[in-house]
């Protein structure tokens, strides 16, 4: 269900070399409009990546950006560009690790539980839980590639089922990892939104970092109550809890999924309220200092970036961006308001 695209993703029209050039300098522009100077490209194709790689030639960066070669192309990428290359930015363009996905999205019911969608399937299928993307046995593959491979690792997971310690993530985990349960492979679980509190302690333990999705507290809380029902939707993108355990989750938008406004990404995490104007699991919200934090020093930490990125500290990088509104001092609610009226990156 979440394969279909890919045979006609790879026969759409291509841009010629001019257009990739520009393209790629106005959709990094519209990034660096609302103060985002390091963007993640999360699911990048060989043919993709060689694009970004004659746009940074060109010139055309005008931010960092990290690509993370998708799990089906990973040979293909070691052929041009072999790992010793990777982590390293060339005109503001680095390979970071790669990227395994592993189910799809709950508000379309193909992400993977370990219960029954209330609602059933997308094509009316009884007793659903949605699917992997891959079998169990070609996860364990994949996860055991990318550690013999020593980079880091980005894993789309969202339902429970995804990130079980019996099925899926944490069991691939556990298979790969086998030696060293507890070493510090840079794992980023991208999404996370319907992690139990369980799974937390096992992202503790195996040093696994989540970078959670508040948005969707707005954008698709009643979709959630109605396919997962109450307490689970109400458990969606647990920052609270992720922070109090030790953990420093990251926050993100998922763009073009959801708005690139880091205002609003802050909004959400700080007043977790839907469309509807409903409280989504407000003991999961987080201070304004704290979703800042998941927004600048938790995602260079994340990204292995934190001596040069993500606090202003002599040595590292000035990154600024200036608001009209102090976010700290403002109401909660006013936090979406606030405007960048300087950016310098």
């Amino acid at each position: 269900m979440e394969t279909a695209y890919l045979p006609i993703f790879a026969s759409l029209p291509k841009p010629t070399r001019k257009q990739k050039v520009e393209w790629t300098r106005a959709g990094q522009k519209l990034y660096a409009e609302v103060g985002v100077t390091t963007a993640h490209e999360g699911a990048t194709h060989a043919e993709d990546l060689a694009i970004m790689q004659r746009a940074a030639d060109a010139g055309a960066n005008v931010i960092d950006v990290i690509a993370y070669p998708f799990n089906t192309d990973v040979d293909k990428v070691l052929k041009t560009h072999p790992v010793s290359g990777w982590g390293k930015y060339h005109k503001r363009l680095k390979i970071g690790g790669v990227k395994v996905t592993i189910d799809g999205s709950a508000q379309g019911r193909t992400a993977f539980f370990t219960t029954p969608y209330l609602t059933g399937g997308p094509g009316g299928e009884q007793d659903w839980r949605g699917e992997l993307t891959f079998p169990q046995e070609t996860i364990n593959q994949m996860v055991n590639k990318v550690y013999d491979l020593g980079v880091p690792l980005n894993l789309h997971s969202n339902g429970d089922g995804a990130i079980d310690t019996f099925d899926t993530f944490l069991a691939a985990h556990e298979f790969a990892a086998k030696g060293d349960l507890t070493k510090d492979r840079h794992v980023m679980m991208i999404h996370a939104q319907f992690t139990r509190k369980d799974q937390l302690d096992k992202y503790v333990e195996y040093k696994i970092m989540p970078s959670l999705y508040t948005l969707y507290t707005y954008y698709f809380a009643e979709t959630h109550i109605k396919n997962r029902g109450q307490e689970q939707a109400m458990y969606l993108s647990p920052m609270r809890d992720a922070i109090d355990k030790g953990l420093r989750p990251t926050n993100h938008t998922d763009f073009v999924a959801a708005t690139l406004d880091q205002m609003f990404m802050l909004w959400s995490a700080v007043n977790r309220i839907s469309r509807t104007g409903t409280e989504i699991g407000p003991d999961q919200r987080v201070t304004p200092l704290e979703g800042l934090k998941a927004m600048t020093i938790n995602v260079a930490h994340q990204y292995g970036e934190q001596t040069f990125k993500g606090s202003l500290e002599p040595g590292k990088l000035a990154d600024l961006v200036i608001l009209d509104k102090n976010p700290l001092k403002v109401d909660p609610m006013a936090i979406k308001e606030g405007k960048t009226i300087f950016n310098r990156q």
